[in-house]
């Protein structure tokens, strides 16, 4: 049984990176709408060119090292009193966040909003609670479910980004953004977990070379090294194409509206691999599913909320 001290110590530090979390997107939101517009039009070259400027910003490049630095109290927490603690307490940070978006950024936020947006936050909580179990991947089986999983749902991302593109300048154009970023963060989720178990399967100690067996995995010549090399790379893109979108996001919507989704889908959508993918299974599929349509019930409910406010 975990002592007393330790619990404490651990909660404490969740609540430390609740609070680092949720300033550095308010911080790194103030400093976005005092940059230039973030676009896709131009490929990677037009995005480049809107980051060189947004970095200077001092608001936001404080938004981005505090976001970094809360990892450190977030991550310590977790091996205190694990995630089944520190993912429940987080996940409510996003009521400091309404707040905060409504005192500091002048964000108005309607009370059905506002409802709309902790029904959205209460489903980490419920996944949490339903337990997942059975977290060995089989690296020979899930090649095919993987590459079925990974082309529906890197065709629902295209998809967005085509929608967002069309719909620019109009009430759509943030939330198809957004739906964008989050489906990459999602697929990022799902390479970090491939990344995960592929490392232990391939028996890589920490060595001074370590560095090269993961990005350059492929010259290995076996077939873990291989999923490594693949989980490697595809998290990095992934993680990297995300960040560019929902900074857009955070642009184009209001950030207590954004940020919920963005968390949610990013959550959802990995878990939904594990069992279909991963064969991974939960103690209480009632309260998995329940989680799966709050979040549907809910994203619906904001991006409609948005819409109805930019076309006003």
């Amino acid at each position: 049984m975990v002592d007393i001290v330790t619990v404490i110590t651990g909660i404490v530090l969740v609540l430390i990176a609740l609070l680092c979390f949720n300033f550095a997107i308010i911080f790194q939101k103030m400093g976005l709408k005092e940059g230039p517009e973030i676009t896709f039009d131009n490929g990677i070259k037009g995005i480049l060119k809107s980051f060189k400027s947004i970095i200077k910003n001092k608001w936001w490049a404080f938004g981005a090292v505090l976001g970094i630095v809360a990892w450190f109290p977030y991550i310590m927490s977790i091996g205190l009193v694990g995630v089944m603690v520190s993912l429940p307490i987080n996940s409510m940070g996003i009521i400091i966040m309404v707040l905060a978006a409504n005192r500091i950024l002048g964000e108005k936020i309607k009370w059905y909003e506002f409802l709309a947006i902790i029904v959205t936050a209460i489903s980490p909580v419920l996944i949490v609670l339903a337990g997942i179990s059975n977290t060995v991947i089989n690296l020979q089986l899930f090649v095919f479910p993987f590459i079925i999983f990974f082309v529906i749902t890197a065709s629902i991302t295209i998809f967005c980004l085509i929608v967002s593109i069309k719909k620019r300048g109009t009430s759509s154009e943030g939330f198809f953004i957004l739906l964008t970023g989050s489906f990459l963060l999602a697929l990022g989720n799902v390479f970090t977990n491939i990344l995960a178990q592929a490392v232990i399967q391939a028996n890589i100690q920490l060595t001074w070379y370590v560095w090269a067996e993961i990005f350059f995995g492929i010259f290995w010549f076996d077939y873990n090294h291989l999923w490594v090399f693949l989980g490697w790379w595809g998290l990095a893109i992934c993680n990297i194409s995300s960040f560019a979108f929902y900074q857009s996001a955070f642009q184009k919507s209001r950030v207590a509206v954004v940020y919920p989704v963005f968390n949610s889908i990013g959550l959802t959508i990995p878990l939904i691999a594990g069992i279909f993918v991963f064969q991974q299974t939960f103690n209480n599929y009632f309260l998995f599913f329940l989680a799966i349509v709050i979040i549907f019930i809910g994203t619906s409910a904001l991006g409609r909320f948005q819409n109805v406010e930019q076309r006003l």
